[in-house]
């Protein structure tokens, strides 16, 4: 005999569900949902979402793993268990430095792995060999393996004809190029935004610029193309606005920014603190007005982790030597709740579950009687993010202040209370 689980006292976020914003309960055996009411449900096991949020699950649109390769850093299982424990139920992973995820072999070998995971992986190609942006990897073979996605990630993309063969041949597969902008001419030894903060400290910086003025080219390829663009991690008000000005001419335009630029600045460097070193850098306190106010109004439709764990030896050390990256599941939802209203965190959790998905160009799990369970619940209690504080270690995972966290996918029911 099957055990039923229900979730109740919860607000449902779900845009076209008839019950959007109200209180339901959700109830499922084996898998699959047996019922949506706006009444108590009971259950052989019930979970009381004490008047938090439930949406389908949510959908990481990026994310680094550095398995295999330097899984002292860390683990696929331990990812796994760490991006569940953020709330998500799909992750699009970039996995591997040694070798690459760069030949279908190693996308087989991912999916392998994970296969017995309540986390659903999905797997990003490298776009490029070796990601130096010169010649295309093995885009079609990998794509056949499974794919969601191609891109050399937080990186310089190559040159504009080789993003405008990558654009137009992941078109032709159907699959997504997600470019990030970035013009390395102009950054010669950058390390942090070029502003007040990088003056006083002595740094050089990463203007605008190298963002703006690749993000334009980017926009001219898509144009002539006539393909959609989607773009990986913006972190300036002014790409915000060439975004828009791009969509009123006809351009079909995608945005992921990443958790970091939404909830952090420049000012959190002052102390030559390396956790905040990060690609795309972080910028002024107005630029990461304009992202949250680009979130919340859907210029920008999705927010990925940029989840890139770094050890120890190469965070503390000399700030120019440190390594751009930060484990950044281990306290995702409390960041966002400390950055945005209880009244915003809805649209936030748009973002986090058809926004992602729209960005990778994949189909939301569906929210009905019979169809396979697939949910995040949340509560308001991760105001308080864990010690203010961000590990260098993924395996360091905080209690979120005794919050309810709940991902649930298929058979598997993940709680972080």
């Amino acid at each position: 005999m099957s055990t039923s689980i229900a979730i109740t006292n919860g607000v449902l976020v779900a845009k076209n569900h008839p019950l959007n914003g109200s209180l339901v309960s959700i109830r499922w055996a084996d898998g699959i949902i047996s019922e949506i009411s706006s009444q108590k449900l009971d259950a052989d096991q019930v979970i009381d979402a004490q008047g938090g949020f439930i949406s389908v699950g949510w959908c990481d649109s990026f994310a680094v793993l550095p398995d295999p390769g330097a899984e002292w850093k860390e683990r696929l299982d331990s990812f796994a268990q760490a991006a569940i424990y953020a709330g998500f139920t799909q992750s699009a992973v970039f996995a591997g430095v040694d070798p690459l995820p760069e030949k279908a072999t190693s996308i087989t070998a991912l999916l392998k792995r994970s296969a017995h995971f309540p986390l659903e992986i999905l797997p990003l190609g490298a776009a490029s060999e070796s990601c130096e942006g010169k010649e295309m990897a093995e885009v079609y073979d990998m794509y056949t393996a499974g794919t969601v996605a191609q891109t050399d990630g937080m990186r310089a993309h190559g040159s504009d004809g080789f993003r405008a063969k990558l654009i137009e041949y992941a078109y032709s597969l159907g699959i997504p190029y997600l470019v990030h902008p970035f013009n390395p001419k102009w950054v010669a030894g950058g390390q942090i935004h070029e502003g007040a903060v990088s003056v006083n400290l002595g740094l050089k910086g990463i203007p605008r610029i190298a963002e703006t003025s690749a993000l334009l080219a980017d926009i001219e390829l898509a144009k002539w193309l006539k393909v959609p663009l989607r773009v990986l991690g913006i972190s300036c008000k002014e790409s915000v606005d060439i975004i828009k000005r791009a969509r009123l001419d006809g351009v079909e335009v995608w945005a992921a920014v990443p958790m970091m630029n939404l909830c952090f600045t420049e000012a959190d460097i002052a102390n030559f603190d390396a956790r905040f070193k990060v690609l795309p850098p972080l910028r002024t306190e107005a630029d990461r007005s304009a992202l949250r106010q680009a979130v919340l109004n859907g210029d920008i439709q999705a927010i990925c982790s940029n989840h890139t764990p770094e050890d120890i030896e190469n965070k503390k050390v000399e700030f120019d030597y440190a390594h751009y990256g930060a484990a950044t599941l281990v306290d995702f939802i409390a960041r966002l709740y400390a950055s945005f209203s209880d009244t915003e965190i809805p649209l936030i959790i748009n973002a986090l579950t058809n926004g992602n998905r729209d960005f990778l160009g994949i189909k939301s799990p569906i929210l009905a009687v019979g169809e396979p369970v697939n949910l995040t619940v949340i509560n308001n209690s991760v105001s308080h993010p864990h010690n203010g504080s961000i590990a260098y270690n993924q395996l360091q995972m905080p209690s979120n202040g005794g919050a309810l966290v709940c991902a649930v996918r298929d058979a598997h029911l993940m709680i972080n209370s």
